[in-house]
């Protein structure tokens, strides 16, 4: 009858501990920075790719 009563209160406590709790606080912003001077590179990439692309199409139409 002990180990019952025993299995029981750790089945509740492990049920407690696993269920989700209700804190309403939104997870914290990890790695912001990052990933926003992540995007603006990409910005600046893409720039830099048009501008090249623009180039080559220059000097193709120069060199015929």
């Amino acid at each position: 009858m002990p180990y019952r009563s025993a299995t029981l209160l750790c089945t509740f406590l492990l049920l407690v501990a696993c269920s989700p709790s209700n804190d309403q606080t939104p997870p914290p912003k990890l790695f912001k920075q990052q990933r926003e001077a992540l995007d603006q590179a990409k910005a600046v990439e893409a720039g830099q790719k048009q501008a090249a692309e623009q180039q080559q199409k220059e000097i193709e139409k120069q060199s015929q």
